[in-house]
């Protein structure tokens, strides 16, 4: 037998009836006849009837069979599910097997999520009181296909996407059937709604506060290259260092990625500096919490000898030793965000153009930096 699940055969069901070649109040093929046209079993056929038949495109009548009851230009919409789905996107391949999980299975990766838990927590608050559902899934970018998105599609009534990096999949999900939220992507198009960290203000805080405690030499630990959030807190430095006629050498600027690991090993690269900076800016606190790793590992002290700042605000920026100096971002605030948008569009209270939300970030002092003599 093929392997058709009962979602491509559904699919494919439907497809015959808003073409009419099944016609309104014609009898379809019988359940035998289509398990052995697909060459799958007679549970899967039943299944992908029984689908249609709830989506109101089939009517049963005992005795008779099954009948067609969509009739064309009524243009009915799927039933609602009650479910939306977080997709918190992954570029690249599992690093562990080299290939890509099943992004509809659950999995336990979202405890080893430092960022999106609060983000999770606020789409949940939202969707629960207006009784819908949020999924969680993981899912790696490039496995991105049509009948996976026909999963999904089958499964959710809108999508939120996380940390979206890839232009195909980005078009997948916007021919898709459901209305799509992004939050901080690093692909854009005219079609989807938009939750935003406002990336290039906060940088420029950030840096803003070094300057004004008498740091002039700086290393800068960016994250990926592909990633817009990276570019945007990087030009909020440089443009904090020119609001004060700092110059800006391009050998102190690092870009690893956004783990723990890489933050340690843009540090000891900074350690290998002929001239070591006295304030280092990092995109993330995951990044700033393995400079800070390394430095300290090297007898450096924070921040008498090299004071370090990062981005977000995680749970482990305050409770480090020495506390971690951040922006905070507002994670619960953007899930909600996000998750009203989806609704919104959802049950048609949106908008015809697209939305973007940005989020403000408040700078939080701590002990990873002090006034520089």
């Amino acid at each position: 037998m093929q392997n058709y699940s009962y979602l491509e055969i559904m699919k494919q069901l439907k497809n015959r009836i808003e073409k009419n070649i099944y016609q309104y109040n014609e009898k379809i093929p019988s359940e035998r006849n289509l398990t052995a046209e697909f060459s799958v079993s007679r549970t899967t056929i039943r299944k992908a009837i029984n689908q249609l038949t709830e989506d109101n495109y089939l009517i049963k009548y005992p005795g008779k069979g099954t009948f067609v009851s969509y009739q064309p230009g009524q243009n009915k919409a799927k039933s609602k599910t009650g479910n939306i789905f977080f997709l918190r996107c992954r570029h690249g391949k599992n690093e562990v097997t080299g290939q890509s999980e099943d992004p509809l299975k659950y999995n336990s990766q979202v405890a080893d999520d430092i960022f999106y838990p609060q983000v999770v927590a606020g789409i949940d608050l939202v969707a629960e009181a207006k009784e819908y559902h949020c999924l969680f899934k993981y899912i790696y970018e490039e496995d991105i296909n049509q009948k996976l998105a026909a999963d999904i599609e089958a499964k959710a009534d809108g999508i939120i996407c996380g940390e979206l990096h890839s232009e195909k999949m980005l078009k997948t999900i916007s021919e898709l059937n459901l209305p799509v939220v992004l939050i901080s992507p690093s692909v854009l198009n005219d079609k989807v709604d938009i939750v935003d960290i406002d990336n290039y203000t906060g940088a420029l805080t950030l840096t803003e506060h070094l300057i004004t405690l008498g740091h002039t030499n700086f290393a800068f630990i960016a994250g990926s290259e592909d990633s817009r959030p990276s570019q945007q807190r990087k030009n909020g430095f440089k443009k904090a260092l020119k609001n004060h006629n700092l110059q800006f050498d391009s050998h102190n600027y690092f870009e690893n990625g956004w783990r723990f690991e890489d933050g340690y090993q843009a540090a000891q690269k900074i350690l290998d500096l002929k001239e070591l900076p006295t304030a280092v800016v990092a995109v993330s606190d995951l990044i700033a919490i393995g400079a800070i790793s390394a430095f300290k590992d090297s007898g450096l002290k924070i921040p008498q000898d090299i004071a370090v700042v990062g981005f977000d605000d995680i749970d482990m920026a305050g409770q480090i030793r020495p506390t971690l100096t951040t922006m905070k971002v507002r994670k619960v605030e953007m899930g909600q965000e996000a998750a009203q948008l989806l609704l919104n569009k959802i049950n048609g209270n949106s908008r015809n153009y697209p939305i973007k939300i940005t989020v403000p970030t408040k700078l939080i002092k701590r002990d990873s930096t002090a006034k520089f003599n």
